[in-house]
């Protein structure tokens, strides 16, 4: 399954590295401040934060897991995208940008101290850094795996060297440097990926060709789901709620990762239109991740032998030459970086002013901060290179991933939803409602784990864990608010909807009409792959 690398391909690869370290070093300069390093001096259109904010999200393990997944399961695995993805990345815009950007937060974890109280703030820091780690961590560990699958490389070193370089242009140039060259990488992992489908499906006879040489199992997303007949087990209320609603905006709404790439948009309206133009591309990203896998599939079955991991793999094997080889490996490792940059910048950023200025010393002057900014990200790198030696022990990563969101990330979505758009959500009823709604999930999962609940597979456990995680907080927060007797002089403004800022449109009818239209074509992919 090796693959030997040419020297045009490493040359390739060179000339990558060397320009992801030059952008760092470069914006070097202009880090006078900690919030030019941590923040980006909230200064960049949003076409760049939009590509950024999508680009933060792909890494090696989404592109050969799910490559393999299409392989596998095929249409079913458009869910991810058009299910888990899509529909949270609307609402963000829409609905809750607004209050993000327009509370001068610097983080999503700090909403909830002007909100809440400090003690839920504290807590969602505290798990959002380990969600954080972990999820690096996972970066690290996919890219590793593919190298030494694909080429023999010792996968240690391939952990250390990835991370080094990450290291580097965050250090040099902070949140600047991240966004602007997960733009060139977003753009580098289309450029590598795009020529694989091109030639899989001329290979075929296009289109029908592919369809005609799949099974009638892989050829629908909604066929089956009603009673869980499919070969994922997945049923309709899993799919719907647990990863189209809990999950999927927990993730895109309440991921720090993915929000702050928004938060660095010029003004109020770009910080909107940052995740609706990440959602335009997201779209059409299926078919250059899950597509590939039913390509290998319909061509080199017998060579993939049912090992669907492998299909990614086959297909670079054997569709590009030398040079190409270079140019599809360096897609993987640029978004791998991407991934991996998105986690430290939002992870130096919570630790620098959610955690040290807040809590450890805050009358420090801002020399300092930009100082703590730049330790913390080291110190990130290094929690990334042990969190990909945790990820290790796990044999399927894509369930992994599931497990930490069904824990940390769940009942985000029933505290921020409350929180925005319910003026009575008390102060403690964010700090109990997370506690209980975390507590659910792992019980859950603890019930499962022992036999004591059954599903169809993993992933479907994983999507009911989050149903009950976002449940049982959503349940907490109401009796809490219902009980504790609060400050009726509280200040609220600009934190919920009801006293939203008024100096800015709320239903602009630009960034309406941007939902509309992604709406209407998200409606019109699910009926034509249904």
């Amino acid at each position: 399954m090796f693959v030997a690398l040419s020297p045009i391909d490493y040359l390739i690869i060179f000339v990558f590295v060397v320009f992801m370290v030059v952008i760092g070093v470069l914006l070097k300069r202009s880090m006078n401040h900690s919030s030019d390093f941590l923040l980006a001096g909230r200064k960049i259109p949003s076409w760049i934060t939009g590509i950024a904010f999508i680009s933060a999200n792909i890494s090696a393990l989404e592109l050969l897991g799910m490559s393999a997944s299409g392989a596998e399961y095929g249409f079913l695995t458009f869910h991810f995208y058009y299910l888990g993805a899509i529909p949270g990345m609307i609402f963000l815009g829409i609905f809750m940008m607004p209050f993000y950007y327009s509370s001068k937060i610097r983080s999503v974890p700090e909403y909830l101290r002007y909100r809440f109280n400090r003690q839920a703030h504290l807590v969602n820091s505290l798990i959002t850094l380990l969600s954080l780690s972990l999820g690096s961590g996972i970066y690290l560990y996919s890219l590793s795996l593919v190298f030494e699958t694909l080429f023999g490389w010792n996968p240690h070193l391939s952990i250390l060297f990835s991370a080094l370089i990450v290291l580097i242009y965050t250090y040099f140039g902070g949140l600047s440097s991240s966004i602007y060259t997960e733009v060139m990488q977003f753009f580098l992992t289309v450029l590598g990926l795009f020529p694989l489908v091109i030639v899989g499906l001329t290979r075929l006879g296009g289109w029908d060709g592919l369809m005609q040489k799949i099974p009638e199992s892989h050829k629908h997303m909604w066929v089956g789901l009603p009673g869980g007949q499919n070969e994922l087990g997945w049923d309709v209320l899993s799919v719907t709620v647990g990863l189209g609603f809990v999950l999927s905006f927990s993730y895109w709404t309440c991921g720090f990762a993915e929000v702050q790439r928004a938060m660095a948009a010029k003004d109020f309206r770009a910080a909107r239109r940052t995740p609706l133009i990440g959602a335009m591309f997201k779209l059409f990203l299926p078919f250059l991740t899950v597509i590939p896998g039913l390509i290998a599939l319909a061509e080199y079955s017998s060579e993939m032998n049912g090992e669907y991991n492998k299909s990614f793999l086959i297909l670079l094997k054997n569709f590009y030459p030398s040079g190409m080889l270079g140019l599809g490996t360096t897609a993987l490792l640029a978004a791998f970086m991407a991934g991996m940059s998105s986690s430290i910048t939002a992870m130096n950023t919570i630790f620098t002013y959610d955690i040290y200025q807040t809590y450890i010393n805050h009358n420090e002057d801002d020399k300092t901060y930009l100082k703590i900014g730049k330790q913390s990200t080291m110190v990130a790198v290094v929690f990334a290179i042990f969190a990909s030696y945790i990820a290790m022990q796990f044999e399927n990563i894509m369930n992994y991933i599931q497990l930490l969101f069904s824990f940390f990330n769940a009942p985000l979505i029933s505290i921020f939803l409350l929180g925005m758009f319910w003026k009575k959500a008390s102060k403690w009823s964010a700090f109990y409602g997370m506690l209980v709604g975390t507590a659910s999930g792992l019980i859950h999962y603890f019930f499962y784990a022992n036999g004591y609940l059954y599903y169809k597979s993993d992933m479907v456990s994983n999507f009911y864990g989050a149903i009950y995680s976002g449940l049982f907080c959503f349940l907490v927060m109401v009796v809490v608010s219902l009980i504790e007797s609060e400050d009726p002089n509280r200040d609220l403004h600009g934190l919920v909807y009801e006293d939203r800022d008024r100096t800015n449109e709320f239903w602009d009818p630009r960034i309406l009409a941007w939902g509309v239209i992604l709406i209407v074509l998200l409606a019109g992919f699910n009926i034509v792959f249904a």
